[in-house]
């Protein structure tokens, strides 16, 4: 494994006991056994090795999402699995960090949800993204705020954050666009 994704690892694993504030280069670097020069080889600081980490973190099974409430299913999965991760940058100044990768997972989501509506092709891209990225950033900043801010956390808990929300939210969005760019033409 190449030294930096050894220090990525490394990190992740340490972040799941103390807070990321808490962990020195040394201390990381000491676990990895390489010595400081080589992290600073890769790296600037422990914000620069975080944004790598989560450039590559994944969420695989929101592929196998057929609609909104299975992607918050598989995002609360992988909150889970990386519970201690997760927590210690969302208190650390790395919190934009889990905010990007959590609004670039619902983007691309939604994005695949919008195409998979028939009437979406009958829209320019740039108007399937736009209604993407409006969805994906009330949803990201709504999942990152109940996991910041809620101490007793649940799926159910989750769930409810979006009760308001209607399961043809995209179909509609597409339906009013297509209305107004017919009457713009």
């Amino acid at each position: 494994m190449k030294t930096e994704y050894r220090l990525a690892e490394a990190l992740k694993n340490m972040m799941s006991e103390v807070p990321l504030d808490s962990i020195s280069v040394t201390t990381l670097t000491k676990k990895c056994k390489v010595n400081r020069q080589t992290f600073y080889y890769h790296f600037h600081d422990i914000y620069d090795l975080l944004t790598l980490i989560f450039l590559n973190e994944e969420i695989p099974e929101l592929e196998e999402a057929q609609n909104v409430n299975d992607a918050l299913v598989y995002i609360y999965k992988y909150y889970l699995k990386n519970k201690g991760f997760i927590d210690a940058t969302l208190n650390s100044a790395g919190k934009e960090l889990a905010e990007e990768f959590i609004y670039n997972v619902c983007y691309k989501t939604f994005l695949r949800f919008i195409n998979q509506i028939q009437d979406s092709k009958k829209l320019h891209i740039n108007d399937r993204k736009s209604i993407a990225r409006f969805y994906a950033l009330g949803y990201s900043h709504s999942i990152i705020y109940y996991l910041a801010t809620y101490k007793s956390k649940s799926l159910e808990g989750l769930l409810n954050c979006f009760l308001f929300e209607s399961s043809n939210a995209f179909a509609d969005a597409v339906n009013r666009l297509l209305i107004i760019r017919s009457k713009q033409k």
